[in-house]
Order: structure tokens, then sequence, then C-alpha cells
């Protein structure tokens, strides 16, 4: 075997692992997560012209737990904000959050600092965050990639 398809099952591998590491994580935020009152500060949206043009929904809220007061501005659990194509969806993603007001946050047992806003359960995880998925694909290319080529020869 090369020293090329060497480091690339050793990278394929390490992706395949980032890529569980995400997801378990994210999983574990959903079932940790305490149920606290939050104020939102602000919301607003951006657009990025990146990948034909994207919009992004931002919510700040403010939380206490255990007498500490914190700031996020985490809608979903994980890594990453969903973005939308319009305007008008990323517009429904945080229209119930109204500045001022309150909602309910979920804290991060063990890591009070870490909250989001929507408690969203899924029985796969790429529905909530495609980003595990294509990394874990990715390390599967790494893997097979240099397997097949040296099946082949």
């Amino acid at each position: 075997m090369s020293k090329l398809s060497l480091i690339s099952i050793l990278l394929g591998v390490m992706l395949l692992g980032a890529a569980g590491y995400m997801a378990y994580s994210q999983q574990q935020s959903i079932s940790s997560g305490v149920q606290v009152e939050a104020t939102v500060e602000s919301k607003d949206i951006t657009y990025s012209s990146d990948k034909g043009g994207r919009y992004t929904p931002h919510v700040t809220y403010s939380y206490a737990y255990n007498g500490t007061q914190y700031t996020s501005g985490n809608i979903r659990p994980g890594t990453g904000t969903k973005t939308s194509n319009t305007r008008t969806a990323a517009e429904n993603r945080i229209d119930q959050y109204n500045v001022g007001e309150t909602t309910t946050a979920y804290v991060v047992r063990g890591s009070p600092s870490k909250s989001y806003l929507e408690r969203k359960s899924n029985p796969l995880p790429i529905m909530t965050n495609p980003l595990p998925a294509i990394i874990g694909v990715l390390g599967l290319a790494f893997v097979g990639l240099p397997v097949y080529k040296s099946a082949a020869s």
C-alpha cells in the first residue's frame, strides 16, 4: 500500500470520527437540555451572496442558569445556523420570537453557556444538521478510493 493510500485512509477515518462526534454531540445536547426562561434581546436576518444568495436568521437571547446570566444566539443545537434561499423562509424561522418577550430556551446540562431555542429531535441527524453527513461521506470517499484502486490493480 502506498503512502498516499495510507494517508487517505487515515484522513477518511478521522473525518468519519469527526462526523460521528458531531452527530453524537448534537443528540446529547438535545437529550440533556434543561428548559429555562429566556428574554429575546434582538433578531435579524443577514444576507450572503455566496452560493447564489443565502439568508441567515439570527436571534440573540439572554437567560439565567444557576444564578449566572448568559447570552446566546443558537437557534438549534449543534454547529452552524440553517440558512434559507429566500428572506421569507428565514423570517418564518424567527417570526415566533419577539424582542423583549420571553421564550423557552434549553441549556445543555454541564455546559450552561451552551443553549438553543428549538428542541428538535430527529431520528436522522442529517435533517437537523447535514454537516456530519457531508463530512462522513468525504471520510468514506477517502477510505474507499485507495481500497478500490488497490483492489482494481
